[in-house]
């Protein structure tokens, strides 16, 4: 290990007095830097209440490409004038701590290194690092107390030691995959203090039974049968009758304006009013759908909402009504030993999901890893081909596009008319999910793992959940405990996290690693290296010649390792 090496490592080495930046100015690649260069600014100064942190390595995300693309129409820049104050993206990122504020001086210690959360909430507003607070698209950025001490705490965790920049930087991601197949990530019971709201049909005499006690702050009650009506009454919280309402106008008067909490249809006859009911729901909203006969048509939903608002879809035939809450009755994980088709698996995030299911202990046999374009499903069963082959799982590789005969007769071949035990969708298309939805098995799991903007329907068989326990699900985000718990797959060896890595740079190099994420250039993900200034963007291959002795410390099938991540800093530092 070089001394320059390890003097970077423990953040030896004296301060700079000026940091590379690029700011982001508005729509367009060009309005990032200036004249496609970062800028020269003074190093930040910490203040006692707050901590500077060397940025080590950035992951450039399709989110970074979106609001480069959008600019002020990206909503969460809140109508910031861009042009007058500036934002500073990225919030993939692995740090280390180089200098320590008075406040924080029992917290952090000079070389510590952290990884982050971007999704910080601080005195109930949403902030995040990258987007309203700056971001790690710069050599060294400041960390405040929206950070450090925000509504759920620091928002900034010790990385092991062991771990490599780049894989701390994808922390975020990889538990942003992780996460969706998590019960955490959805909410499997009526939420304590919530707003619940039970619609019945107009002179339905059924013995509806619910085997759980109710800590609701208020429970609408719209045509109940009258002896369910009296359990309720029974229960401590407070009842009201609304019979005839509809989910919309309980929502209205009762739902603050956020919708409601908890939904339970008992019997609808209409998938109409199912999709009402959905349409209703607040973030982190659960319906329970009750029904054991089939409804009249597939259930719009919108793919915006169900991706974003992480809604529990339960259902049950009844009548014990608590049968559809918790996690034994709700799937959340691919099933082992059954089939999994992931629908946009050639791009970086799609890779992240069948990486995942490879190095599950109890994985899938079969999974259909289907992609538009043929040349990265080449690129799959190069990278891939291997470890499927020695996990023991089938991997057939197909383009719905250029083979949709084949891709008919490796369903059926591999289901035997079924269906799918998981389908997940990583394409930000809803006729993608309307048209993976009759080929889910009637008790499987559909994932929706890709955002649209908001009004898009997608049509789905919501009464499978309450006839066949079928679960469909959305997700988006992470917390520190998602990150935390991706650590701890990383260290049993359950997940190769550097694996996903397809192409480096230095700081130079970050406007060419965002043009590269918005014209899908690479299959796997951009890490840029603030402090490695002039690197060139390389895709791995391309380090056989550019830098041999980096090249030979990759891993087995070309992939990154904490050992290329060493040698190439020591060879550029020896070439600086």
């Amino acid at each position: 290990m070089t001394h320059r090496w390890q003097h970077y490592r423990q953040a030896q080495a004296a301060l700079p007095t000026h940091n590379l930046a690029w700011p982001f100015f508005g729509a367009g690649l060009d309005n990032v830097g200036v004249e496609g260069r970062p800028v020269i600014e003074p190093l930040p100064a910490c203040a006692p209440d707050e901590i500077l942190v060397r940025v080590d390595a950035l992951g450039l995300c399709a989110s970074d490409a979106k609001m480069v693309r959008l600019g002020l129409d990206y909503p969460l820049f809140f109508a910031r004038d861009l042009a007058a104050n500036p934002a500073q993206l990225g919030h993939e990122a692995a740090l280390t701590v180089v200098q320590v504020g008075a406040q924080w001086r029992d917290c952090y210690a000079v070389g510590q290194r952290l990884g982050i959360q971007p999704d910080v909430y601080s005195a109930g507003q949403r902030v995040i690092f990258g987007v309203n607070l700056p971001g790690a698209m710069s050599q060294y950025v400041t960390l405040d107390p929206r950070v450090l001490a925000g509504d759920g705490g620091s928002y900034v965790f010790p990385a092991p030691a062991e771990m490599g920049y780049a894989e701390v930087a994808l922390l975020e991601p990889w538990a942003c995959v992780d996460v969706a197949y998590s019960p955490a990530a959805r909410r499997l019971a009526p939420k304590p203090g919530g707003l619940l709201w039970i619609a019945g049909q107009p002179g339905d005499t059924a013995r509806y039974t619910m085997r759980r006690v109710l800590d609701s702050r208020l429970v609408v009650l719209s045509d109940a049968p009258d002896a369910f009506a009296a359990w309720m009454y029974s229960q401590p919280v407070p009842v009201i009758e609304r019979d005839g309402a509809s989910a919309a106008a309980v929502a209205q008067e009762f739902g603050s304006g956020a919708g409601i909490d908890d939904i339970i249809l008992l019997d609808p006859p209409h998938a109409a009013t199912v999709a009402g009911a959905v349409a209703a729901l607040a973030d982190h909203g659960t319906l329970n759908l009750v029904r054991a006969q089939p409804l009249d048509a597939r259930v719009a939903v919108d793919m915006h909402k169900l991706h974003y608002q992480h809604l529990a879809l339960l259902g049950c035939p009844g009548p014990d009504i608590a049968a559809a809450y918790g996690a034994a009755a709700n799937r959340s994980e691919l099933r082992a030993g059954g089939v999994t088709w992931i629908m946009g698996a050639g791009g970086a995030m799609g890779r992240m999901h069948l990486q995942r299911a490879l190095q599950m202990r109890e994985r899938p046999r079969a999974i259909l890893a289907t992609n538009r374009g043929t040349a990265r499903l080449d690129a799959l069963r190069h990278d891939y081909a291997a470890q499927a082959a020695a996990a023991g799982v089938e991997l057939i590789t197909v383009s719905p596009v250029a083979e949709p005969a084949r891709l008919a007769r490796e369903m059926e071949r591999l289901t035997g008319g079924r269906g799918c035990d998981d389908i997940v969708v990583v394409v930000p298309d809803p006729a993608a999910v309307d048209a993976a939805a009759p080929h889910l098995a009637h008790d499987g799991l559909l994932v929706v793992f890709a955002g649209v903007p908001a009004g898009a329907p997608i049509h789905l068989p919501l009464d499978w959940t309450a006839r066949y326990g079928a679960q469909f699900t959305g997700a988006s985000g992470s917390t520190v405990a998602d990150q935390r718990r991706v650590i701890e797959k990383m260290q049993q060896d359950a997940l190769a996290t550097a694996q996903i890595v397809a192409a480096v740079g230095g700081m130079n190099a970050l406007q060419a690693g965002l043009h590269a994420v918005m014209a899908h250039h690479y299959p796997g993900k951009v890490v840029i290296y603030p402090h490695l200034v002039d690197l060139p963007l390389l895709s791995l291959p391309q380090l056989k010649d550019a830098l041999p002795a980096v090249y030979a410390r990759l891993g087995p099938g070309e992939t990154w390792s904490n050992a290329a991540e060493q040698a190439l800093f020591e060879a550029y530092w020896e070439r600086a």
